[in-house]
């Protein structure tokens, strides 16, 4: 199906505002809202394998919760959940060419521009790199 909207959604303040502003929009476009998880776990040592079983299970947790936010805003709204087993930039990106999205919504941080850059910012790669359009939401 062409013409989804991604949001980036990890229980976060930002992704919260993000996933407000999402459900507007997909009901306005009448469009489905496909809510993306990534989640693979940086490999620093010990069993990845149950880490990445652990934050899938989070994952999961959260987008339930998501899916049960986009029905009180919207009920009209159609949801789709995409956990990926990606770091969180790269699975809303492989998401977003998956579905031909209209466009990626995303939350900001709240960090500066020095901790963005040292600490990595999904969505200042997630602006630079994607071939979609994104709407990036001000965290709260």
């Amino acid at each position: 199906m062409a013409g989804e909207l991604i949001v980036g959604y990890d229980g976060e303040p930002g992704s919260r505002a993000a996933l407000q502003t999402a459900v507007a929009i997909a009901a306005a476009f009448k469009c489905p809202l496909v809510i993306t998880f990534g989640y693979a776990p940086a490999p620093i040592g010990g069993e990845v394998a149950d880490l990445s079983k652990a934050v899938e299970d989070i994952g999961e947790e959260i987008t339930g919760e998501a899916v049960q936010q986009v029905h009180a805003i919207d009920p009209s709204v159609v949801t789709l959940v995409e956990l990926v087993n990606d770091r969180p930039a790269e699975a809303l990106l492989r998401a977003a060419d998956q579905y031909d999205a209209l466009a990626i919504v995303v939350g900001s941080t709240g960090r500066g521009p020095i901790a963005g850059t040292v600490l990595g910012s999904v969505t200042y790669q997630v602006v630079h790199r994607a071939k979609q359009p994104v709407v990036v939401v001000p965290s709260p």
